[in-house]
């Protein structure tokens, strides 16, 4: 089952994406960009996934943490 969160996007000063989905049986985290892109990471432990949501700065967690995730 697909669960998708979306973010405040002033309140965490968001400016590349607002929303992430996570299927929790294959983990798959799915970052959806506010440009209509959408990127796919594979093998995320939902533990990730709530220090993302839970990350002050999502969006250097995204960078330094789940991307390099991309390249395994």
């Amino acid at each position: 089952m697909l669960r998708t969160t979306t973010f405040d996007r002033n309140l965490w000063e968001l400016s590349s994406f607002e929303s992430i989905s996570y299927d929790k049986e294959n983990q798959i985290l799915f970052i959806h960009f506010l440009d209509d892109t959408t990127l796919q990471i594979r093998s995320v432990p939902e533990k990730l996934v709530f220090q993302l949501i839970l990350e002050k700065n999502k969006e250097y967690f995204l960078e330094h943490e789940l991307k390099p995730l991309t390249n395994t």
